[in-house]
């Protein structure tokens, strides 16, 4: 029984990172004081986020926590709590953190739990700062980008905290991709897949990464699980997902799973063809053809027949 008691007595995630918060530099973080009273219907992770601050600022403004009143449901078990760099942080039911991120147009799992995500956050971004509170020197390139060394650094800080986290290690993997290293980002991603089979984005990079060393047969298994996984998620982009796994079998001369997959891609997406049409265009407008010529092939694979397919088709590629 004492052992139970001491172990009840140690501090919560939480409790060790606003410890943590209480020693940064001066300015660098700004936490409200907690509310009285909670507002009904908040969840376990926030009322315990919320007893320690009622909202705040942390590294500036790069995450920014809404006070208690202002915590919104968008749906029905779910909690948007705080914006990082502007985007919405939401919490689930199960007491995920979820990000939307502007690359995928959706969201996906930035933590397991609040304060893995939270440790794994400070983590990260305590990189970028000196002990006064100031950026770094060789952490940003030209452009203002955070160098993908220190990216890597930082992924890898939030995956010691929070190992099972599906996005740090899916941009991870997409870190290797652009750097070469494709046998570990394989790797990272088959780790993703396992930790969040439903996380349909990794599937379909595998496949990706499959069919860009010409082993079709792997790229065709995995972009059908990422398309399977999608529709069976109701994910409002599952159509998109079927327009790969077609675009995929077309090279694969599988023309029973292209047509099938066409199919499902009409039935689930019936605006993308005009979509995809319109961006063909645009980039052929901006100079940028090969980016039309990815475009082409999905659309050719999905609708092979289409008049105004095959005209852009012959515009893309003359000969």
């Amino acid at each position: 029984m004492g052992k139970k008691r001491q172990a009840d007595e140690q501090p919560s995630g939480l409790d060790r990172i606003f410890t943590l918060l209480d020693t940064a530099p001066l300015g660098l973080h700004d936490l409200d004081p907690p509310a009285a009273v909670l507002p009904d219907g908040l969840p376990g992770p926030l009322i315990e986020l919320y007893a320690h601050c009622d909202g705040g600022r942390l590294f500036l403004d790069t995450l920014e926590l809404v006070s208690s009143t202002a915590v919104e449901s968008p749906m029905p078990g779910r909690w948007q709590f705080a914006t990082l760099e502007g985007a919405a942080v939401t919490l689930d039911v199960r007491g995920r953190v979820l990000i939307a991120d502007e690359s995928l147009d959706d969201e996906i799992v930035e933590g397991t739990r609040l304060d893995r995500f939270l440790a794994g956050f400070i983590d990260a971004t305590a990189m970028l700062y000196d002990g006064d509170g100031e950026f770094n020197e060789g952490v940003f390139d030209d452009d203002g980008d955070i160098e993908p060394a220190i990216r890597a650094r930082q992924l890898k800080a939030q995956l010691k905290r929070d190992p099972a986290a599906p996005a740090p290690r899916w941009r991870l993997a997409g870190l290797l991709t652009d750097t070469g290293a494709i046998e570990d980002a394989r790797n990272e991603l088959e780790q993703v897949v396992s930790d969040d089979p439903a996380f349909a984005w990794a599937w379909l990079d595998l496949a990706r990464l499959s069919e860009r060393h010409g082993e079709l047969p792997g790229a065709l298994d995995e972009a059908r699980m990422a398309a399977e996984t999608a529709e069976a998620a109701q994910h409002p982009q599952a159509g998109y997902f079927y327009a790969q796994l077609a675009r995929i079998a077309a090279r694969a001369n599988d023309e029973i799973t292209r047509a099938s997959a066409a199919t499902k891609t009409s039935l689930l997406a019936p605006t993308l063809k005009r979509a995809q049409l319109d961006g063909a265009r645009e980039s052929i407008a901006a100079g940028d053809p090969d980016s039309a010529k990815g475009l082409v092939e999905l659309l050719k694979a999905v609708w092979p027949r289409d008049l105004e397919v095959l005209e852009l088709a012959r515009l893309v590629n003359p000969s």
